[in-house]
């Protein structure tokens, strides 16, 4: 009986033990620094659009390396606020440049991280994208991203905003040039 119950202590502690261990170890915990991403500018030019890129820096602040699985730009600039353009967002690994925009999965050690490269298409409705870039208005976007570490997968997203005044600067560039 004292043998029994002395191995229901031993299972109850090592339990305890495990349990703390894992809670104290941790897991992954990413995070798009938008607050530190370059300027937007423009990088391809026709009458009817205009394509803008920047780099999102990217961290795993977690304790754990993780892996992130599915990252892409979730646009939302609806007509009903402006309707001068159609907007398409994509992003890619800066160390995976790809021209289909696919984010492969990628296994990131705790404490580093790397960029993201956002591309911005903006196609005038009228065709006229000076036009429409001169009464642009602000663009806020979701970086969405999928996480996997100690725990089933996660998803997550980074609000950040294309300020109407890098649009318009680049429209008065444009203009001017």
């Amino acid at each position: 009986m004292i043998f029994l119950q002395g191995l229901l202590i031993f299972i109850a502690l090592a339990a305890v033990a495990v349990s703390l261990y894992i809670k104290f170890k941790g897991d992954c915990w990413f995070e798009f620094l938008v607050d530190q991403r370059t300027p937007f500018t423009p990088v391809e030019l026709k009458d009817n659009y205009i394509v803008f890129s920047c780099q999102v820096p990217f961290i795993n602040k977690g304790t754990q390396d993780g892996t992130l699985i599915d990252v892409h730009l979730r646009t939302l600039l609806p007509h009903e606020y402006y309707d001068k353009v159609d907007v398409d967002g994509r992003l890619h690994n800066a160390d995976d440049p790809r021209g289909d925009h696919y984010w492969e999965s990628v296994i990131i050690p705790y404490g580093t991280g790397g960029a993201a490269v956002l591309n911005v298409k903006l196609t005038a409705v009228d065709g006229n994208i000076r036009a429409a870039l001169a009464e642009m208005v602000d663009l806020p976007m979701y970086i969405v991203f999928e996480v996997v570490g100690r725990r089933p997968i996660v998803v997550y997203k980074n609000y950040l905003v294309m300020p109407q005044e890098e649009t318009r600067t680049a429209a008065e560039k444009i203009q001017a040039a």
